[in-house]
């Protein structure tokens, strides 16, 4: 699923899930999730706002990783897009989204790069040898 950043007044950031992806991907009532963030894995509390039109997720770990991972470079406080893919019981994976569409297995690791011609680089002329008999 794809959620979003979001500030609260405090200059905190947490994430907002969306009421269409609280209903499809949480249990409902659930207290609390795990979240894994790269190799860091919090269990975040629910809160009772949660389930009543307020699908947010704020927790100071994820407001720190949030900041360091997804936030550093990126001018103004404009909303991250994030995915957030489930990844057992109660438990996701939360990874920052990357611009380039994956279109086949291993893309995302062999991405294309620029290759200069073989024919640009000059070639040396060697003299020819001829044999005499």
């Amino acid at each position: 699923m794809v959620v979003k950043t979001l500030r609260d007044g405090r200059d905190h950031i947490g994430l907002h899930i969306g009421t269409a992806n609280a209903r499809r991907y949480f249990r409902k009532r659930t207290p609390t999730i795990d979240l894994k963030l790269d190799d860091l894995e919090i269990q975040c509390t629910l809160s009772p706002d949660f389930w009543a039109g307020r699908p947010e997720i704020y927790d100071p770990r994820l407001s720190e990783w949030l900041e360091f991972k997804v936030g550093r470079g990126r001018p103004g406080r404009d909303p991250m897009l994030l995915s957030m893919v489930p990844n057992g019981f109660d438990t996701f994976v939360v990874v920052p989204r990357t611009g380039r569409r994956i279109d086949a297995f291993g893309a995302e690791i062999s991405a294309p790069r620029n290759v200069k011609s073989e024919s640009y680089f000059p070639v040396a002329r060697v003299p020819v040898l001829s044999s005499v008999a």
